[in-house]
């Protein structure tokens, strides 16, 4: 589609890095929107998040490294050299992400499971503007097909899935539904269950639709951890939990007025964020000028 956004002189920016950008940027709003909603001290929430996005990156990258490695065994410096040898495992962010998580929530003595609630939230809103820029880098390609909504993508010839736009619109879903539960009392953990069920099934749904199908048995680990951690905090049977999910799931796509009520409650969430940034621009403002901050 459009591998490179825009340049400026020589330099190239990728839509896939733009996008990854933006995605990390949601997920932190999100993050702080909750640790405000659950009044949890935001500074040390936060800088533990970027210290885990840290450590997510790394076990990326080298996850990619070792699903790779004709790239990197003639030049191990490839490792670092992105320009070169781009690319990052999902599967391997996560797990160093999780790992990172437990080990730090434990020294700060942080309640894991809250954290990992809060978490999850931020990264679904991630994972929603990464696909965006990965659909237009052409990254995780579909396989070939001739239906009508088909795109071309760089890089490869014929039309093919746009498995990345409808892994967006599962995930935009999947967060509307997570969020209304994270704002409000649920057992810690929840959320954290209800999102790996969810991005598990998204990913065992969409693979007989990608170019490679090498991506089944962490999906299959993601949907059985969730339903054991489900299990585990709630005490409820995790059929009765994936079945209120994927009714949630089928009456979006078949009942016209569950969209309506879907959209209704984005365009709320969407007003209400909208003017809780106005009137705190506007207190900075008022203070900046209190200081004798003049704007040009």
């Amino acid at each position: 589609m459009f591998p490179v956004l825009f340049s400026i002189g020589s330099l190239s920016v990728s839509s896939f890095g733009i996008f990854l950008a933006l995605g990390f940027l949601l997920g932190l709003f999100l993050i702080w929107r909750l640790t405000r909603a659950w009044d949890l001290d935001e500074e040390k929430v936060l800088d533990l998040i970027l210290i885990i996005f840290v450590g997510g990156m790394i076990f990326a990258r080298v996850f990619f490294a070792l699903e790779n490695l004709p790239y990197f065994t003639s030049s191990p410096l490839n490792l670092i050299k992105f320009s070169k040898v781009p690319g990052f495992s999902f599967w391997g962010g996560f797990l160093g992400g999780w790992l990172t998580l437990y080990i730090f929530a434990k020294r700060k003595r942080f309640d894991f499971w809250q954290l990992a609630d809060i978490a999850f939230v931020g990264l679904l809103g991630g994972l929603i503007l990464a696909q965006v820029g990965c659909f237009l880098g052409g990254c995780n390609v579909g396989a070939p097909s001739k239906f009508f909504f088909a795109v071309n993508m760089a890089g490869f010839v014929g039309k093919r899935w746009p498995v990345q736009v409808i892994e967006v619109i599962f995930l935009s879903i999947s967060l509307l539904k997570i969020w209304s539960q994270a704002t409000h009392f649920h057992q810690r953990g929840k959320i954290a269950g209800m999102g790996l069920i969810l991005v598990g099934v998204i990913k065992l749904v969409l693979e007989p639709l990608k170019q490679n199908h090498s991506e089944v048995i962490f999906p299959l680990l993601f949907v059985l951890l969730g339903v054991v951690i489900l299990y585990k905090v709630t005490r409820k049977s995790p059929i009765v939990q994936l079945k209120g999910l994927m009714t949630f799931l089928g009456d979006f796509f078949t009942d016209a007025k569950a969209r309506k009520k879907v959209v209704q409650n984005l365009g709320k969430c969407w007003y209400n964020q909208k003017t809780s940034f106005g009137w705190k621009l506007r207190n900075l403002k008022k203070l900046l000028r209190r200081s004798n901050v003049k704007f040009s």
